[in-house]
């Protein structure tokens, strides 16, 4: 069997010694060149002025918590002129407090999410740098474009088939500017297939934890996400066949787990969702074929899980949920622990134990709450807790709620997923 090429990266007795953002990309760089391999990141804390851009067949290991991966601290500059949409530069008011090779957030009041760039400087001249992705948007010093050095700790862009483990992401929220989930992340993919993350500690980072955009079969296993400005998780845009096992998401202020738009046949099994500011598990905008199982959701901000406000079209239906533990969740808002909200359809809620808050700032919180316009709701051997009287509470008419043994009318989670699933990516 041919043994992989192997580097360490360290702050001593390694292959490529140092602590920062450019010894750990020259190993990953070397090892792609030679076809892909292993690189292996010592203890210590490496301070990150840019991503970690991850390569094709390049599997990233840490030595756990003590490998930690530290967003340095942000400067930003007003832009100096009118930057262009497809340009490879900026101008900036302040150029000397940039220098090449650092990562840079560039938006003005008008741009937001996808329409924001993040790049790297790849060159100077004068108050002018050049940059390795194009202006994704026009930005006006009229409408405050500006130019922070914030970018995702670990990127990945257009790639396929490499692993990231055993290792911290520190976001070094007090020291960094925002970062929006389209565009960054503790960890953020787009366009990456077939990427494994697992036994990863993030924490801190003022966004999202991981998010991962028009991906393919990620695999996201016992991460730790922890104390984000944003959501824990964020799978998102279009995203095909993901699994997200055995992760932790708590204390993030925004949702433990964000389905945001058209992701479909997930997996999502054995989280503990806890502590959030938002909701458990948010899902809509064509979120659909989703298996969502065994996992514990207690004690977030909003719902357990909530199906977002959205027309039929829109609406994020065809969903199992089963086997899961929602408990005392509404502790800021929200009116059940599972609130279907919009013109929702095709819920399966199967043998799930819910046990709602006895009282919040809101009134007493139901176990299942169904909108005036969602329907073909499935309930089946689920066991609750509180007041019987609250345990569903259904607008719609007699025929949006039954309960009776499910069959399997839509196919749901990755292996369900079939040739044509991700068509929408191209």
């Amino acid at each position: 069997m041919k043994t992989l090429p192997t580097l360490t990266v360290g702050p001593r007795d390694a292959d490529i010694v140092g602590t920062s953002n450019r010894e750990l990309q020259a190993a990953v760089d070397r090892v792609a060149a030679l076809g892909g391999g292993v690189v292996r990141i010592l203890p210590g804390v490496y301070d990150m002025e840019d991503s970690l851009h991850l390569r094709r067949r390049v599997r990233v290991v840490g030595a756990g918590d003590t490998t930690v991966l530290r967003q340095a601290p942000s400067v930003r500059s007003p832009i100096s002129t009118y930057l262009g949409y497809g340009h490879y530069d900026i101008s900036v008011t302040e150029p000397d407090i940039f220098r090449v090779g650092m990562g840079v957030h560039i938006h003005d009041d008008r741009a937001h999410g996808f329409y924001d760039t993040v790049a790297t400087l790849i060159w100077r001249d004068g108050n002018r740098f050049g940059i390795d992705r194009m202006l994704n948007h026009d930005y006006s010093p009229a409408a405050n474009g500006v130019v922070t050095t914030v970018s995702p700790v670990i990127s990945g862009r257009e790639i396929r088939d490499c692993v990231v483990e055993n290792l911290a992401i520190d976001g070094n929220k007090p020291e960094n500017e925002p970062l929006n989930g389209c565009r960054g992340g503790g960890v953020f993919l787009l366009q990456a297939h077939h990427v494994v993350l697992r036994g990863l500690h993030v924490r801190n980072y003022n966004g999202d934890g991981i998010s991962f955009q028009q991906c393919r079969n990620t695999l996201v296993e016992e991460c730790l996400l922890e104390d984000m400005a944003g959501h824990g998780l964020h799978p998102g845009s279009g995203s095909v066949g993901a699994v997200l096992r055995r992760n932790i998401c708590r204390r993030n202020g925004g949702e433990g787990i964000f389905y945001c738009l058209r992701v479909v046949f997930s997996l999502c099994e054995g989280n503990r969702i806890g502590q959030n500011r938002g909701h458990g598990i948010s899902i809509g905008g064509r979120d659909t074929n989703h298996r969502i199982r065994a996992n514990q959701i207690r004690r977030n901000g909003g719902c357990g899980i909530y199906f977002r406000e959205a027309d039929r079209a829109t609406a994020g239906s065809r969903n199992l949920l089963e086997e899961n533990l929602l408990e005392h969740n509404c502790r800021e808002n929200g009116s059940a622990e599972i609130h279907i909200d919009g013109a929702t359809e095709d819920i399966l809620i199967v043998g799930n134990t819910i046990r709602p808050e006895t009282a919040t700032a809101e009134g007493t919180p139901s176990a299942i709450r169904i909108g005036d316009k969602a329907g073909r709701i499935v309930l089946w051997k689920n066991t609750f807790g509180g007041d019987p009287d609250l345990a569903v509470q259904c607008r719609g008419g007699r025929d949006s709620v039954r309960e009776e043994e499910p069959g399997t009318p839509f196919p749901v989670g990755p292996e369900a997923a079939g040739d044509d699933a991700a068509a929408h990516l191209g």
